[in-house]
C-alpha cells in the first residue's frame, strides 16, 4: 500500500496535468492516473478506486481509454454492493463508445448487476441475447454458465443443465470445460435429492400432532407440539369427564390455534428441510462455476 499512498499524494495536490515543486514539474500521465485506480480495485478499495477512475476521465475525457475507466467505475460498484449504480456506467459505456472492444463485455457485466440487482427475468434476457449476439466472443460461454446458475437458483436444474450442455457443445475447448462438467455432475445429483412432502407432514401432525415435525427431521420440535396439544386434549377430555362443559370448551378452545400452527408448521419444517438440502447441494455448483463472477 506505500507506493499506492505516493501515487495518491501525486494525484491530489494535481493541476491540468502536472505539479510544481520550485523548478522541476512532475507530469501525471494517463498510465500513472489508472495504475492508481486500478491499485485500489485490487486492493478492493472499490470507493477509493471509484473516485480516481472519474479523476482520470475529468482530466482525460478524450482519452482512447475512457471505455475502460468507465467499465472500471461500474465494476467498483458491483463489486462495492451498488448494482444500480454500476448499470448506469456499463450502459453508458456503450452509448458513449458504441465500437469499444469493451462492449461484450459491458453487457455480461450489465446481466450480473441486472441480476444482483432483484431482476432476474430482465438479466437472463441479457444473458440470452449476448450468447446469441456475440457468440465468439469470451463473455458468450460465461453468459451461459450464469445462465445456468440462475436456472438452478429459479429451482429448475433441468434448464440448467442444458444450458450448460450447450456451453461444452459450442466451446468444447473452453479452459473451465473440466469445471463445466462439473457442475453438470453435481446438477444430475442435485436433480435426484430426496424430498420431504410438505402435505404428507402436515397430514401427519393433524393425525398426530408433532408427527409432521418428527417426519421433516425437527425433532425438538416435535416432542414440543406433541406435549402442548397433549396437554390441551387431556385439559378438554378431563374436564368433559367430569361435566365441566364450559372448562372442557374453553380448553379446547384455547388448543385449537396451537392444534392447527402445529399443521401448518409442520409444512414449513418440510420446506425449510427440502431448501436446506438444495441449498447444501447448490454451493459446490457455484464453486464449479466460479468464473461466472470473475
Amino acid at each position: 500500500m506505500k507506493w499506492l499512498a505516493c501515487l495518491v499524494l501525486v494525484t491530489l495536490v494535481l493541476s491540468p496535468g502536472t505539479i510544481r515543486a520550485g523548478e522541476e514539474a512532475v507530469l501525471i500521465t494517463e498510465t500513472l492516473q489508472l495504475r492508481v485506480a486500478d491499485g485500489f480495485m485490487a486492493e478492493r478499495e472499490y470507493y477509493r478506486a471509484i473516485t480516481e477512475y472519474m479523476r482520470f476521465r475529468l482530466l482525460f475525457p478524450d482519452s482512447s481509454r475512457g471505455d475502460y475507466a468507465m467499465l472500471q467505475t461500474g465494476k467498483a460498484y458491483l463489486q462495492g454492493g451498488e448494482p444500480d449504480r454500476a448499470l448506469r456506467h456499463f450502459r453508458d459505456l456503450r452509448d458513449r463508445f458504441p465500437l469499444s472492444p469493451l462492449e461484450s463485455l459491458s453487457r455480461y457485466l450489465e446481466g450480473l448487476a441486472t441480476w444482483k440487482g432483484k431482476a432476474p427475468q430482465k438479466a437472463r434476457d441479457l444473458f440470452e441475447a449476448l450468447t446469441q449476439d456475440v457468440p465468439d466472443t469470451d463473455e458468450a460461454p460465461r453468459a451461459l454458465a450464469a445462465l445456468a446458475l440462475m436456472q438452478l437458483e429459479a429451482d429448475d436444474p433441468g434448464s440448467a443443465a442444458e444450458s450448460l450442455d450447450l456451453l461444452l457443445t459450442r466451446y468444447p475447448a473452453h479452459p473451465r470445460a473440466d469445471q463445466v462438467r462439473e457442475a453438470g455432475r453435481l446438477l444430475a445429483v442435485y436433480q435426484s435429492l430426496p424430498q420431504k412432502s410438505e402435505v404428507l407432514a402436515a397430514v401427519l401432525s393433524g393425525i398426530l400432532p408433532g408427527a409432521g415435525y418428527f417426519y421433516s427431521k425437527e425433532t425438538a420440535t416435535g416432542f414440543m407440539s406433541l406435549g402442548v396439544n397433549g396437554a390441551f386434549v387431556a385439559a378438554a377430555w378431563t374436564a368433559f369427564a367430569q361435566s365441566l362443559e364450559a372448562v372442557g370448551i374453553l380448553s379446547g378452545g384455547i388448543g385449537l390455534p396451537f392444534y392447527i400452527g402445529n399443521i401448518y408448521g409442520s409444512a414449513l419444517a418440510a420446506r425449510k428441510w427440502n431448501q436446506a438440502i438444495k441449498n447444501q447441494a447448490q454451493d459446490p455448483i457455484y464453486t464449479a462455476l466460479d468464473f461466472v463472477f470473475e
